[in-house]
């Protein structure tokens, strides 16, 4: 299945809907994408929506990932990416925390966006 990103900008947060098989130079190429955007359109918050993407990451691909990504998206406050309960991990979410990013992950796509939404 092919990878592929869809940004909306329909809301007060950078919209990214990712989909497809995905390694790590995808979803590393996607972040490079989501950080692009969000910077030119001026976007401080963004939601990830990862349930249709089929993750093909080892365990220490998952450690790079969380890590590369609180790197590239470090002018956001807040991210917060909606996975499916198979694939979440923890390890991205951990990585990219420790390393400063305010990302969090979520199963149910209401409590992502309400929190992505708080003050």
């Amino acid at each position: 299945m092919p990878f592929l990103v869809q940004i909306h900008h329909d809301q007060a947060y950078l919209l990214a809907q990712v989909s497809g098989d995905a390694t790590l130079a995808d979803l590393c190429g996607a972040a490079d994408m989501i950080a692009t955007v969000a910077r030119l359109k001026g976007y401080r918050r963004a939601l990830i929506d990862m349930l249709d993407m089929q993750p093909r990451l080892s365990f220490t691909d998952h450690l790079q990932l969380g890590t590369y990504v609180a790197a590239t998206l470090d002018d956001l406050e807040r991210v917060a990416t909606v996975v499916t309960e198979q694939v979440r991990s923890g390890a991205s979410e951990k990585a990219a925390q420790k390393s400063g990013l305010g990302l969090r992950a979520f199963v149910d796509g209401h409590d992502a966006r309400e929190w992505l939404e708080g003050r």
